[in-house]
């Protein structure tokens, strides 16, 4: 058997954070020599991880070794992108243009990436291909918040060859929202072209499959830590993943299986090959498929499950690895909200309803509804004025008041639904209709003035108008998201013509519901006066 081509190996699950952070969604970097456990550490900012970075990658040269770093973001971009941004075809002119724009971090990880995608933008046409403004609060010329048109036609492909093979592999154009790595390509390649020009390093380094990887002590690799189960030992799956990778290629490398690995797949078309090889760059480990190359091989370090002893000399069982899923509900909040940021129009919205249509769609996960909603013009600081003066919230079902958060109400605003009161039955029966209809009636004593939140039943809306017309008194706002195939529409749609003087905010068409109303109700008390 030959001798391993690498004597230690560094993987680094890059962050796109904008603060300083360890643990979860932070940086990870994992180092194993030829034997024993990696070694693992989680700086809280790039700036320290590059420096870390730095220091281990001159002592392995210092030692006369061979170095294999794997970093978990894109090295390229979509064919044609080089020409595009800089005139000039390759990898080496796009990645000296990123380094120019993309300047290094401040010491607790603020950055200017948006507006270096702006300015990377305004050498192409049109308003692309970067997309993904991840400011809620500023607007930047050149960078749009949705996924602009013209891939394939003005500019190169939304996806490579790579990304369009893995499943769950995201386009490098898109800077923000969920499980996007665009920023992370833009703050990783400025900062490995820093690395690789520095006067410490320069010559030393390779950057595969771009260049030939046995010239060079140091060779930088594209990875895709997921393309591999992380290892159960570690609690945190960034940490679990660089670890498993980094003694996975370890021992590849040990069973001489690393060096058909550092071949761009030989089954790719010429065409393929080519662009790989030019621009596009490749995922270290992965087969013309996309999928692992080393799948069908037994007994690959810490990637193997973990076994659990039966302590009798039965065969032992196989430990169940733990689903892969983000668990840290602060990343999961922000994730969430930066998506439907990027994913959602909102720029036709008034100001004072755009904080109102980012929860509803955080509240139903469709991006398109704030292209549905009607609205008058004062519903915002009507319905907030009502809840400051402490006015009632009127509710058509128990799960709309159930998801009202009580602690945002400005004024310890009470939350009513009639809906099961004993009266009800006989009068839905008396009026013939539903008795989420009838429960409205006994709103009497409390709509004047108040915010009305119906989320489930159109006959509740209906009925309400009506009540209106016959002289009941008007409240503030009426917040109108009835569900369903019969009347839903219908109800909406006379709300919008007509909102006999209350200020009303609605859904057109069938969809709706109780999370929408009641996200709407926590959205609008959550800045009230």
């Amino acid at each position: 058997m030959s001798e391993p081509l690498f004597d230690s190996y560094l993987m680094i699950d890059w962050s796109a954070a904008g603060t300083p952070r360890t643990g979860t969604d932070s940086i990870w970097l994992a180092l194993a020599g030829r034997e024993g456990p990696a070694r693992l550490w989680n700086p809280s900012t790039r700036r320290d991880a590059e420096d870390l970075i730095a220091g281990l990658l001159l002592e392995a040269r210092e030692a006369n070794g061979r170095l294999l770093a794997g970093f978990d973001f894109p090295f390229g971009y979509p064919e044609g992108s080089a020409r595009l941004l800089t005139g000039r075809k390759g990898w080496s002119a796009l990645w000296s243009l990123i380094a120019t724009e993309v300047r290094p971090d401040g010491p607790r990880n603020a950055n200017r990436r948006f507006h270096a995608a702006a300015r990377l933008n305004a050498l192409a046409p049109g308003n692309g291909p970067f997309w993904g403004n991840g400011l809620p609060k500023e607007e930047i010329a050149g960078l749009p918040r949705r996924c602009p048109e013209g891939y394939g036609t003005i500019y190169p492909k939304r996806r490579r060859r790579i990304e369009a093979k893995v499943p769950g592999a995201q386009e490098t154009w898109k800077l923000m929202g969920a499980g996007s790595v665009g920023s992370q390509a833009l703050l990783g390649i400025a900062a490995l072209e820093r690395l690789r020009r520095s006067e410490a390093l320069a010559g030393d380094v390779a950057v595969w499959p771009f260049e030939d990887a046995d010239q060079r002590p140091i060779v930088f690799a594209e990875i895709y830590p997921s393309l591999w189960p992380p290892d159960p030992r570690e609690p945190v799956k960034d940490a679990g993943q660089v670890r498993a990778v980094a003694e996975h290629f370890r021992d590849l490398d040990g069973r001489g299986r690393l060096a058909s690995l550092l071949a761009v797949p030989r089954d790719l078309s010429p065409e393929d090959r080519e662009a790989v090889l030019l621009e596009e760059a490749w995922m270290l480990g992965a087969d013309a498929s996309g999928s692992p190359a080393t799948r069908a091989m037994d007994g690959i370090g810490a990637c193997a499950p973990a076994t659990l002893s039966a302590g009798d000399g039965a065969p032992a069982a196989t430990a169940p690895l733990p689903l892969r899923y983000e668990r840290d509900p602060a990343s999961i909040y922000a994730q969430s909200f930066a998506t439907v940021e990027a994913e959602a129009r909102l720029d036709h919205l008034p100001a004072d309803l755009r904080g109102v249509a980012v929860r509803l769609v955080h509240a139903c996960g469709m991006t398109d509804v704030p292209n549905r909603l009607a609205w008058s013009d004062d519903v915002a600081r009507a319905a907030r004025a009502a809840l400051a003066a402490g006015r009632p919230v009127l509710c058509d079902c128990e799960m709309v008041a159930s998801g009202i958060i009580r602690a945002r109400l400005p004024a310890a605003n009470p939350v009513l639904c009639t809906l099961n009161e004993r009266r009800v039955p006989a009068r839905a029966r008396a009026i013939g209709n539903t008795r989420s209809a009838a429960a409205v009636e006994l709103w009497a004593g409390h709509l004047a003035g108040a915010v009305v939140a119906i989320g489930n039943a159109p006959t509740a809306l209906f009925h309400l108008l009506e009540l209106i017309d016959a002289g009941a008194p008007r409240p503030a706002a009426i917040l109108g998201f009835p569900v369903g195939f019969v009347g839903a529409a219908e109800s909406k749609a006379e709300l919008a013509r007509d909102p006999r003087g209350a200020a009303f905010l609605t859904l057109r068409g069938r969809r709706g519901g109780s999370a929408m109303a009641a996200a709407a109700v926590n959205a609008l008390a959550a800045e009230a006066p």
